[in-house]
Formats: C-alpha cells, structure tokens, sequence
C-alpha cells in the first residue's frame, strides 16, 4: 500500500510542478490592465525580471523594474526601483491569479479588486 501512495504522491506532485512551468511560460510577455482612469502595464521575461508603469489620466506616475514568480496560483512581484520613488526597494507585491489564457489573464489584487490583462505581445 505505500509504494501505491508513494508512487501516486509522486505523480501529484510532478503535475503541480507542470502546470506552474506552464503558468509561468504564459506570462512571459507584455500585458496591459486599463480602465477610464489609469493603466497598468508588465513585461514579463523568462529570466524572471519584471519592467512596468503605471499612467494616471495618461501621466505615468510610477515605472518601475524587479523580479516576479509564482507561487501555486499567486503572482509574486518584488520591487527593485522605481523611477518616481513611490514603490520603495524591495516591496513585494501577491496577486492570486483566477485565469490564464493565452490573450488575458485575470488577477485579484490584494484589495479585493480582479483585474484582466490583455497581451500587447
């Protein structure tokens, strides 16, 4: 009965770790959040680095670089700079992500707001 669950336990895993590899291939890319007051955008590369900025009433009001990762279903970002000062070094950010497909992706943001993400490229 343990190799049995040995052997399964050992499966469950090694998909767990397949669909996060997949996840994070998705990712990679360019992505843009807008709505009527400000947009958000990511470029996400496969070494793990991160570059983004956020405009206001189309005045950028923070552009920023770090490192991202995910953690089971949470988008984890870590803040290395930003050119306005307004997110200090080293703040780290976690999204739960609800949805991945290949043109969107949808967020939910700490405050409780979902957000989706069109791919720009």
């Amino acid at each position: 009965m343990k190799p049995v669950f040995a052997a399964l336990l050992l499966l469950f895993l090694g998909a767990c770790a397949g669909v996060e590899r997949r996840s994070r291939a998705q990712l990679v890319g360019h992505w843009r959040y807008a709505d009527r007051q400000q947009s958000c955008d990511y470029a996400f590369e496969r070494n793990g680095s991160f570059t983004g900025e956020v405009k206001f009433r189309t005045k950028v009001v923070s552009r920023f670089n770090g490192r991202w990762s995910l953690r089971g279903s949470a988008l984890l970002y870590t803040y290395l700079s930003d050119a306005f000062g307004r997110i200090p070094p080293g703040t780290t950010d976690r999204d739960q992500i609800l949805e991945i497909k290949e043109r969107s992706f949808v967020i939910q943001a700490a405050n409780g707001e979902q957000r989706r993400y069109h791919r720009v490229r």
